[in-house]
C-alpha cells in the first residue's frame, strides 16, 4: 500500500523553562524528540510498536544525527500537527490504526523527509518485526490463471479488510497493462479533511506491479525508493469483467502483505469491482475464497465510492493553511500541559542517554552542542516559553 510518517508512543515533556548551557539544551531537545518520535511510526502509515524506554534513544539519535529534519518538522504546521495527532492515539484500543490515520491526514514533503531521515537514512527508528499477522498464502489458495490485462480500466475498491489502509472513500484506481505481466495503477483515495473537517482531501500515488514468472496469482510491487517499501499482491478470486443489464460486472479479490524500513509484515485485503458498489451476488463466492486464507467476510467493510465533487484545490489549500496555523498554536499549548506530567520519568532516561552520547562525541562536542543548541532554542520558541 502507499505508505502514507513516523506517522506517526509515550508522552514526554516539552523543552522546560530556564534551559541554561549546552548540556541542558541537548537534554531539552532530546526530551522533546523522545516525546514526539517514540510515537513516530504512525507518521508512516504502518507505524512501529516501540517500548516506552525506546523514546529517549530515538530522541537522542534524531537530535545528534538528524537535527535539521527534526527542526523542520516541528516548525512546519502540517508535520507538527501530525506529531500532535499521534499523541492522541496513545493507549487507545486501536492505537496503531489511529496513528496510521494521523500519517495519512497530515502528509506533506516535510513529513516525508522527516520519516526518511529518521527511519531510512539514520535508522533512528528500529524496524517493527513481522508478527505473523499476515502470512503468505499457500499456492493452492491463489487463482491458477490471471493476466494483468484483466484489470485494465477503472476499478473501485468496494470493500476492504484493514481499516487502516483499505476502507477509504472514493477509491477509484485506473489500471494500465503495458504487457500481460506488468500492471501500472494510478490510485486515488479520499480522507476527511484533517484540518477543518468540512470537506475532504484526495490522495494520489502510482504503483507498478510485475507478475511472478511461475505463479500468475502473485504480483510484486518492489524497488520503491521511499522507505524501500515492497507490496505483494495475492489474487484469491477473480470474475472476469463483463457487461449486463445492471451495468459493469466483474471482481478481483486481492490479499496483500508488505514491508518497508519501518515495518515488516503489514497486510490487508480488498475487493475490486468495476462499479462503485459491490454486487451482493458476489459475496457467497468471495466468502469461500477468503476461507482459504482464514479470513471472514464479516470482517470486511464496504466503502463509499460516491466520489462527490469537492471544493477547488485552491480553496481547500487556502482554508487549510489558515486553520492549521491557528490550531497548531493552540494544540502545542494543550500538548505541553499534558506532557509536563511525565517530565520526571522521561528526564531520568534522557539524562542517561545524554551522558552516553557526550562521552562518544567528546572530540567534536562543541560542534554538536552548537547544532543542538539552535534546535533547542527553536523548539522553545514554538512552545512560546523562553529560558
Amino acid at each position: 500500500r502507499n505508505m502514507p510518517l513516523l506517522s506517526p508512543r509515550t508522552v514526554g515533556p516539552a523543552a522546560p523553562r530556564g534551559v541554561v548551557g549546552s548540556a541542558a539544551a541537548r537534554q531539552a531537545a532530546a526530551m522533546f524528540a523522545a516525546a514526539v518520535i517514540s510515537t513516530a511510526p504512525a507518521m508512516l502509515a504502518p507505524p512501529l510498536s516501540l517500548a516506552a524506554t525506546d523514546g529517549a534513544a530515538i530522541g537522542m539519535c534524531l537530535v545528534t544525527k538528524a537535527p535539521g529534519a527534526l527542526a523542520r518538522c516541528v516548525t512546519d504546521p502540517i508535520c507538527a500537527a501530525n506529531l500532535l495527532c499521534i499523541q492522541t492515539c496513545t493507549n487507545k484500543p486501536d492505537e496503531a490504526t489511529c496513528q496510521i490515520a494521523c500519517g495519512d491526514k497530515f502528509a506533506n514533503s516535510v513529513t516525508a523527509d522527516f520519516t526518511k531521515a529518521a527511519v531510512t537514512d539514520q535508522k533512528c527508528v528500529p524496524q517493527r518485526p513481522d508478527d505473523g499477522s499476515w502470512p503468505v498464502p499457500k499456492d493452492e489458495a491463489l487463482v491458477p490463471k490471471f493476466s494483468t490485462t484483466a484489470l485494465e480500466g477503472d476499478w473501485y475498491i468496494s470493500a476492504g479488510l484493514n481499516q487502516a489502509f483499505d476502507t477509504f472513500d472514493c477509491q477509484l484506481h485506473r489500471f494500465e497493462a503495458p504487457s500481460p505481466t506488468t500492471l501500472v495503477g494510478n490510485l486515488q483515495w479520499r480522507i476527511k479533511d484533517p484540518i477543518a473537517g468540512s470537506n475532504f482531501v484526495t490522495r494520489y500515488t502510482v504503483q507498478t506491479f510485475e507478475q511472478d514468472k511461475t505463479r500468475p496469482g502473485i504480483l510484486y510491487n518492489h524497488d520503491n525508493e521511499f522507505l524501500h517499501y515492497e507490496d505483494d499482491w495475492y489474487i484469491l478470486g477473480h470474475r472476469p469483467a463483463y457487461d449486463d443489464a445492471k451495468g459493469k460486472g466483474g471482481y478481483v479479490l486481492v490479499y496483500y502483505r508488505g514491508n518497508n524500513d519501518a515495518w515488516d509484515g503489514y497486510g490487508g485485503a480488498v475487493v475490486y469491482t468495476r462499479e462503485p458498489k459491490l454486487r451482493q451476488e458476489y459475496v457467497p463466492q468471495i466468502t469461500q475464497e477468503l476461507q482459504k486464507v482464514g479470513i471472514k467476510w464479516s470482517d470486511f467493510v464496504e466503502t463509499d465510492n460516491s466520489c462527490n465533487a469537492a471544493e477547488t484545490r485552491l480553496e481547500e489549500l487556502e482554508a487549510d493553511l489558515v486553520f492549521v496555523e491557528g490550531k497548531v498554536a493552540v494544540g502545542f499549548t494543550t500538548f505541553e500541559q499534558e506532557l509536563v506530567k511525565d517530565v520526571v520519568a522521561i528526564e531520568k532516561e534522557v539524562v542517561k542517554e545524554v551522558r552516553t552520547v557526550e562521552k562518544v562525541l567528546e572530540k567534536d562536542v562543541e560542534l554538536v552542542e552548537e547544532e543542538v543548541g539552535v534546535l533547542a532554542r527553536t523548539l522553545q520558541g514554538i512552545f512560546g516559553k523562553g529560558g
